[in-house]
């Protein structure tokens, strides 16, 4: 999926949505386009998908149901 994004220096891309996060992280840009209008990192709650938790790697206490 790509998605727009606007750089800081007010010139737009569109990127895949697995290089966000990094651009995010980065600060490489000033915004991006949602389904529900523009997300400016600086002023918005963003939420990084990889970046906020790394993967668990402890025991699944789910139950499996069948």
């Amino acid at each position: 999926m790509m998605i727009r994004i606007m750089y800081p220096n007010g010139g737009y891309d569109m990127v895949h949505n697995n290089v966000l996060d990094r651009l995010v992280t980065n600060h490489q840009i000033k915004k991006f386009k949602r389904a529900t209008g523009w997300v400016d990192i600086d002023d918005d709650r963003v939420r990084l998908r990889r970046a906020i938790s790394p993967p668990w790697n402890g025991q699944d206490r789910r139950q499996v149901r069948s």
